[in-house]
């Protein structure tokens, strides 16, 4: 079976470039898609503050408290000009995942990436949002040390580093930096009491076999799921978020959260996966996760198209730059359906 999502596309080929001001990403009306809510597809670090906002929306006293025990890091944000930021209102989080790679190993390195990055945009209405993913393995320039693949930024110069560099890439303000810990998974997997995953095809990893169709797995079965060696880069980032997705169908479907002792375990398990920077306080951790919770507008995940170049992969300098302006004007909805094949597949395939 493959696990690579298709990222590439039809347009000029080539390293992406600052973006252009004037670039816009026209409003068409193709058929429309049925999106399942946020609140279920949302990946990854979305999944979290989605969470936490069904929490906060229920009243629960202690969730400030919760937001504040997620551990912090000192991350240095820097204020783009305002030409670079059409809409002050809107929020862009970045996150990367740490901890998922074809090993046993349950300890890494601090700045060790498991290929998630991502852009968590909200828009400055509040309504409506989506979820960039930018291939980790893209050549851009890394300041301070020419071009090279993104995740590099990270091992090179920690999440200061990749946080300059996306932001030079893009043009696009990022407000707060999150962090996803998968060597933790087995936590939360096992304090949801297991969660189901679908597979098109048989396989196997670290000695468990997963058979074709639905799979319930604990703990252990998750981690195995999640890094299994013979999967791409590409295939273990889908996998992740793959995984995501059915913590977030168990709690939902399952009402977990209607229970507050089945919640404060959940809650818990998450928070251990979770680490976030510095400036990043519990009240706006909260007001995030409200809006999030609230979202009633469409809501797209794309990942930047890209090509490779004797043996190295590059982005798509011209669907890229409009992806970036796309963030920028708030129309990633009118970016996805202009461009439909870089919309994230929804599970591994």
């Amino acid at each position: 079976m493959s696990d690579i999502p298709s990222w590439n596309g039809p347009g000029d080929r080539g390293d992406s470039v600052s973006p252009d001001p004037a670039a816009s990403v026209p409003e068409e009306r193709p058929s429309r898609r049925k999106r399942r809510g946020l609140r279920i597809a949302l990946v990854t670090m979305a999944s979290f503050v989605v969470l936490i906002g069904a929490v906060a929306a229920g009243g629960y006293a202690y969730v400030n408290h919760l937001a504040g025990s997620i551990p912090r890091i000192p991350v240095k944000f820097v204020k783009l000009d305002a030409a670079n930021s059409e809409y002050g209102g809107a929020m862009t989080v970045l996150i990367t995942g740490k901890g998922i790679g074809p090993t046993g190993a349950k300890t890494v390195p601090e700045n060790s990436a498991s290929g998630l990055i991502m852009l968590l945009h909200v828009n400055a209405e509040g309504y409506s949002g989506g979820v960039v993913s930018i291939p980790p393995q893209s050549i851009v320039r890394v300041p301070g040390h020419g071009r090279t693949q993104l995740e590099n930024a990270l091992k090179l110069g920690g999440p200061d580093l990749l946080v300059r560099t996306v932001e030079n890439l893009t043009h696009v303000q990022i407000n707060h930096y999150a962090r996803i810990d998968f060597t933790h998974v087995d936590r939360t997997v096992n304090a949801l009491r297991g969660v189901n995953v679908t597979l098109p095809g048989a396989t196997s990893s670290f000695g468990h076999v997963f058979h074709i169709g639905v799979n319930h797995l604990n703990g252990i079965e998750a981690l195995a799921y999640a890094r299994q060696p013979s999967l791409s880069e590409e295939g273990r980032v889908l996998r992740q978020q793959s995984l995501m997705r059915a913590v977030i169908r168990k709690i939902e479907f399952r009402h977990l959260l209607s229970n507050p002792l089945t919640m404060y375990r959940v809650l818990h398990a998450l928070i251990s996966m979770l680490t976030v920077d510095s400036t990043f306080t519990a009240s706006q951790i909260e007001h995030l996760a409200r809006e999030v919770h609230d979202l009633t507008g469409s809501t797209d995940y794309v990942t930047a198209p890209v090509h490779m170049r004797a043996g190295q992969v590059y982005l798509d300098r011209a669907i890229t730059r409009k992806l970036w302006a796309a963030i920028r004007q708030d129309s990633i909805s009118a970016f996805a359906r202009r461009y439909p094949f870089t919309v994230t597949p929804s599970a591994p395939r």
